[in-house]
């Protein structure tokens, strides 16, 4: 999916209800996954994402340029825009914030020479990004699949990462073959980038556990 035209309407007030709702549960998820959602809301309250958003809105309208330079902005792309615009309204926040007594002996990591405060709340996380990348294009591809899709996806996935597969009833080899090919193309369309391998990792195995094993196409 190509975020460009939704940042941009963003950057201009013009985004639907729909994608506010979007951006301010991306926000929360994205701080959540750091787990510094407790810390958020000892600064600025239980409404903390919805200031983060007035913000970030004024930071996205100074980089609108260079937005409309590019020719695509894909989620990881998507996601270093927010953490960049949250760094900066922290930094500059943080003057006024309280620091713990421990922490203001030892005002700077040794690792980077940032402030502790910086580095309590915005310190990168290993994979983090991949992490939700992987969870978005899990929920974006069970949103576009339909249920008559699930016998063909389990049987092939199955065949490929498993060993004991049930064949879906009714369907020769064949039948089975020119629908798989058709689901491809389907699939092609609809992803319009190219997902990281963590991505798909994650959907198959996911996929794999919580849909085909329970419809019964894993038989081990």
């Amino acid at each position: 999916m190509d975020y460009k035209e939704l940042l941009i309407k963003f950057s201009e007030g013009k985004e639907t209800p729909k994608e506010r709702e979007f951006l301010k549960n991306t926000i929360g998820k994205f701080v959540r996954q750091r787990g510094k959602e407790e810390s958020f809301k000892r600064r600025w309250g239980d409404d903390y994402v919805k200031d983060l958003l007035s913000e970030i809105r004024i930071r996205i309208i100074s980089r609108k340029k260079f937005l409309e330079e590019r020719a695509f902005v894909n989620w990881k792309y998507f996601l270093s825009i927010i953490n960049s615009c949250l760094i900066e309204f922290y930094q500059e926040l943080r003057s006024s914030q309280e620091v713990p007594y421990e922490k203001v002996r030892n005002p700077k990591t040794e690792e980077n020479n940032r402030s502790v405060e910086e580095t309590d709340i915005f310190a990168y996380e290993e994979n983090v990004e991949e992490k939700i990348e992987a969870e978005e294009f899990y929920e974006n591809m069970l949103r576009f699949l339909e249920e008559r899709d699930y016998p063909i996806l389990c049987y092939y996935l199955c065949k490929e990462f498993q060993k004991d597969c049930k064949k879906p009833e009714g369907l020769s080899e064949a039948n089975l073959y020119k629908r798989w090919e058709r689901l491809k193309k389907k699939l092609r369309d609809y992803l319009t980038y190219e997902p990281s391998a963590e991505a798909m990792k994650y959907f198959i195995d996911r996929f794999l556990s919580e849909v085909c094993k329970k419809l019964g196409y894993i038989l081990n």
